[in-house]
């Protein structure tokens, strides 16, 4: 990474603000918002829906994702007509709000695990880095989630390895 602008305050926040990595899922429409719940539930993560009047991902949004990175899945909607009914389903009059929904496991009688969806709405007067930080880190998970099909995968090819070894050994 270069900075070869001039050497101005604003010039090199705008280039720093720019180049944060970012893990936010952008949501338009229904199919992007059914892909992301899908890979919340597929990692057992946390969703925080923001729900943002700005085009733009703000540095501060790049930043919760970062320090919150495998432990919520954070997705950014904008008020557009495909995500209407997004806003509709989860009743946002006011811009920028947040929501957090967890799944908790639950038994029922015949000890079949269904899930219990529970959505949080954040409440606070400001969205300023402290009190996001506050509320996210209640409801994030305390350990992050890591790969394991990746793992699962290098397991695989090593015992195949391992197994093709043996076989040549063998033959000779």
């Amino acid at each position: 990474m270069d900075y070869n602008q001039e050497r101005k305050a604003a010039d090199m926040k705008r280039f720093v603000d720019y180049q944060m990595p970012t893990f936010i899922e952008h949501v338009n429409g229904d199919k992007d918002l059914v892909t992301f719940e899908d890979k919340a539930v597929r990692h057992g993560l946390p969703q925080v829906l923001l729900f943002t009047s700005k085009s733009g991902t703000s540095p501060m949004t790049k930043h919760l994702s970062t320090e919150y990175r495998r432990r919520i899945l954070l997705a950014q909607i904008e008020p557009t007509k495909s995500n209407k009914s997004i806003i509709d389903k989860y009743g946002i009059t006011d811009f920028p709000a947040m929501l957090v929904i967890t799944t908790k496991p639950v038994d029922d009688d015949r000890n079949e695990s269904n899930n219990d969806t529970e959505i949080i709405r954040y409440e606070g007067d400001s969205f300023t880095r402290i009190k996001l930080d506050m509320f996210l880190s209640t409801h994030a998970l305390k350990k992050p989630v890591l790969a394991t099909k990746k793992t699962e995968d290098v397991k695989k090819d090593t015992n195949q390895e391992q197994a093709e070894e043996s076989t040549v050994r063998t033959e000779f």
